[in-house]
């Protein structure tokens, strides 16, 4: 679905999983186009070029880093483009949050919401999924 010119940067702090990654992306013919960068996401995202030119973005990480993510990328986002965040609902925790983890989606959820730089939808599939689209 990758359309032809489009890049796919993943990053992956764990070194065997990111390397069973680029095994499979090499297997399926994609090494030209996906790369997998190891290690934090916070730090690949800042090496990321600050004008917007990301059309979608999947987060799916340390659930503590998720508002500094979500806050990295909107400005990197183009008009129109999404970031999906998996595990918004952290299970129910969200609605009484007592941990760091449902602290940190639990406000971001909130944040997101009230966030006039997006137009968001909660989806309620499995653990949530957040859809944030940039406006124009």
């Amino acid at each position: 679905g990758l359309a032809p010119g489009g890049r796919l940067t993943c990053f992956e702090v764990d070194e065997q999983f990111a390397e069973v990654a680029r095994r499979n992306i090499e297997r399926a013919g994609l090494a030209d186009r996906v790369t997998i960068r190891l290690g934090p996401a916070a730090e690949g995202i800042a090496e990321l070029p600050q004008e917007p030119h990301l059309d979608l973005v999947y987060i799916d990480a340390d659930k503590t880093g998720y508002p500094a993510y979500y806050e990295a990328l909107v400005p990197r986002m183009r008009p129109g483009g999404v970031i999906a965040l998996d595990n918004m609902l952290l299970r129910g925790r969200v609605l009484d949050p007592q941990d760091d983890r449902a602290k940190a989606i639990a406000s971001l959820n909130e944040r997101i919401a009230a966030d006039e730089r997006v137009d968001s939808v909660m989806l309620g599939l499995s653990d949530g999924l957040t859809l944030a689209r940039k406006r124009t």
